[in-house]
């Protein structure tokens, strides 16, 4: 049996046991929908074997906004890949490329540096992936660092994406990109970190475009495979800590110092990355590299217990309250028209930092202002992810606190839904509104 299958049914037991089998058959059906041939999906795009063949340059500008650093032990051929699918981006933010080879012992010391473009560092003895960051990111000339793993194709958009939160958030410190198996399947939303010291991958195996995952949030963590920082940030923090050498955990810590520092984690789904996960380092924790994650994790809980017991979760909590920072108020609009004349509440509540959910009976929002909301942190229930509204409320009315029903929405179905304590729900109240109302957010 697959892993992927051993996880599904090792969750859908736990859900069993735990929530009874209406709810059990809810999220039955949901995995249904979200893994059928007709669920969406990104359109993703790797290098092919020509591609990577004709890859001579990659771009390199001599005043950088971003230094991609890219540390690389052998598997040259993904070293390649992923160069060639950098250059094939075309993203407008300008950038450096800087690869810091491990020592390897295969081709990497004469294929990479003979690509133009490429700032080729190679280390005299083995440093692992922090020691290599470390000095890549002491080499940089941008006023962004961003980590890539070398057995990463990024997507087009995907840097201009991850800046673009830097200039929107202006409290944002370190911003992590959505990973993606190579078939389309999610692999990480953000990542999450017990009271124990373990971590998890939100989202994992789970459809890419549920809107659980396309909107920009709090995360606790977000893999090093593809992340964000300034450099003046990640100078003053002192980089990846060593005491993680040679690798894991590496990434959660700068996490929390960033939080510590007075600065957010957050996770950008428009920034795609497929991973091809397991390559660098392994899959196994009982050898290789990977083994060192056992190790770490102490180290990780030693630093950061009294933070983790406050803020965080304990383990075997449900991911979608793990993930929970607040309950959400729900917004729920007949269509389009009606939640485009409401714009300005729902402007208003984002602006007040309330975390805000909002559901369309029918149809889909414009692109663009559905883009504008997400990006402002706002979940989106629309089109093919709409259920029926019974099943979405016991499914996910657990999160909500309050309901905002804009006609012409009923919101007397709406109380009845919510008003029903065997779905699960515990809002403060369902408030009948119109475009144009006072919005406190209280």
């Amino acid at each position: 049996m697959s892993p992927r299958l051993l996880s599904s049914v090792h969750r859908a037991w736990q859900g069993l046991r735990r929530d009874g089998g209406l709810r059990t058959w809810d999220r039955t059906i949901d995995f249904l929908r979200r893994h059928s041939p007709w669920t969406p999906r990104h359109q993703l795009v790797q290098p092919d074997v020509a591609a990577i063949a004709a890859l001579t340059a990659v771009p390199r500008a001599a005043a950088p906004l971003a230094s991609i650093i890219v540390p690389v032990f052998n598997k040259v051929d993904y070293t390649l890949t992923c160069l060639a699918a950098l250059a094939a981006c075309r993203d407008a933010s300008s950038y450096e490329v800087i690869v810091v080879d491990d020592g390897s012992s295969d081709d990497t010391s004469v294929r990479v540096p003979a690509i133009e473009g490429v700032r080729y560092i190679r280390n005299s003895s083995n440093q692992g992936f922090i020691g290599s960051c470390n000095r890549g990111a002491a080499q940089a000339h941008g006023e962004y660092l961003v980590f890539l793993n070398n057995d990463t194709a990024v997507q087009p958009g995907w840097l201009d994406a991850l800046l673009r939160i830097f200039e929107s958030h202006r409290d944002a410190g370190l911003v992590g990109a959505k990973l993606l198996y190579p078939d389309g399947t999610l692999q990480e939303a953000g990542g999450i970190l017990y009271t124990d010291g373990r971590g998890g991958n939100y989202g994992r195996f789970d459809a890419a475009l549920d809107p659980r995952y396309t909107y920009v949030r709090d995360v606790d963590y977000c893999s090093g495979a593809a992340i964000a920082i300034r450099k003046v940030l990640f100078d003053r923090l002192g980089g990846f800590d060593d005491r993680y050498r040679p690798a894991y955990y590496e990434d959660a810590d700068l996490s929390m110092r960033v939080r510590e520092a007075g600065l957010r984690v957050l996770y950008q789904p428009r920034s795609l990355v497929i991973h091809f996960e397991g390559i660098t380092s392994g899959t196994s924790e009982t050898s290789g590299a990977k083994a060192y994650q056992v190790r770490n994790r102490e180290i990780f809980l030693q630093r950061w217990r009294d933070t983790l017991l406050r803020d965080h979760s304990s383990w075997g909590t449900p991911l979608d309250m793990a993930v929970l920072r607040k309950p959400r108020v729900l917004l729920v609009f007949k269509g389009a028209q009606a939640a485009g004349e409401a714009a300005a509440e729902v402007d208003h509540l984002i602006a007040q930092g309330q975390a805000a959910a909002l559901l369309l009976e029918h149809g889909e929002l414009p692109p663009r202002l559905q883009q504008r909301w997400e990006e402002q942190g706002v979940e989106i229930w629309s089109g093919y992810w709409r259920t029926g509204v019974r099943r979405w409320v016991r499914r996910h009315g657990s999160r909500v606190r309050e309901v905002w029903v804009f006609p012409p929405a009923d919101p007397r179905r709406y109380g009845r839904l919510f008003g029903d304590a065997s779905n699960g729900t515990c809002v403060s109240a369902v408030t009948w509104r119109k475009a144009g109302d006072q919005v406190s957010g209280d």
